[in-house]
C-alpha cells in the first residue's frame, strides 16, 4: 500500500464534498433557504472524516516523520504551513457551526449570508490546502524521507486503517447519505 496514495484518495473524497458545498450553496441562494440538516450533517462529516480521520493520519504519521527527518525545511513546511492550515480549517468549521445555529434560530438575511460565506470560505481554504499537499508536501516527503521512514509511514498507516475500519466504513456511508440530501 502507498500511504500517500491513500491520503490523495481521501483528498478526492474531500474535494467531492467541498464541490457539493458549492452546489448546495447555489441551491440555498436560489431558494432563499438553507437546509439546516444538510449543513449539520456536513459539519459532522468534515469534523470526523476530513479532520479526525484524514488530518489525523497526516499529523500523527507522515508530517511527524517529515518534521523529525527533513530538517528546517521540513519543519517550516509542516509547522508553519500545514499544521497552521489545519487549525484554520478547524476554526472555519467552528464558525460554520456557529452561523448555522444562528440561522436556525433566526432566518435573517444576515445569518443566511454568514452561513453561505462560511461554506464558501471553508471550501476555498480546503481547495488551496489540498493542492499544496498534493503538489508540494507529499512529493517532497516521498522524495526526501528515507526508505526506512517511508516504510514506517506505510506500516503506521496500515495499522491506523485496520484499527479504524469500522469508523471509515461508517463515515463513507454518511458521506453517501450527504450526497442524497
Amino acid at each position: 500500500m502507498d500511504s500517500i496514495l491513500v491520503l490523495e484518495k481521501e483528498h478526492e473524497n474531500i474535494s467531492k464534498i467541498i464541490d457539493l458545498m458549492k452546489e448546495k450553496s447555489i441551491e440555498f441562494i436560489n431558494s432563499k433557504n438553507i437546509n439546516v440538516e444538510f449543513v449539520k450533517s456536513l459539519i459532522f462529516i468534515l469534523k470526523e472524516y476530513a479532520d479526525k480521520f484524514h488530518h489525523r493520519k497526516e499529523e500523527e504519521i507522515l508530517f511527524k516523520k517529515m518534521q523529525e527527518d527533513l530538517g528546517r525545511i521540513g519543519q517550516v513546511m509542516i509547522l508553519n504551513g500545514m499544521l497552521v492550515e489545519h487549525e484554520i480549517a478547524r476554526g472555519l468549521i467552528f464558525d460554520l457551526g456557529q452561523s448555522i445555529k444562528a440561522y436556525e434560530n433566526d432566518k435573517s438575511d444576515e445569518n443566511f449570508v454568514e452561513v453561505i460565506g462560511n461554506l464558501m470560505g471553508y471550501r476555498r481554504h480546503l481547495q488551496k490546502h489540498i493542492e499544496k499537499e498534493n503538489t508540494v508536501i507529499y512529493p517532497y516527503g516521498k522524495k526526501n524521507l528515507s526508505k526506512e521512514r517511508l516504510k514506517e509511514v506505510e506500516d503506521e498507516t496500515i495499522k491506523f486503517l485496520e484499527e479504524n475500519k469500522e469508523l471509515h466504513d461508517d463515515l463513507m456511508k454518511k458521506i453517501e447519505e450527504l450526497f442524497n440530501m
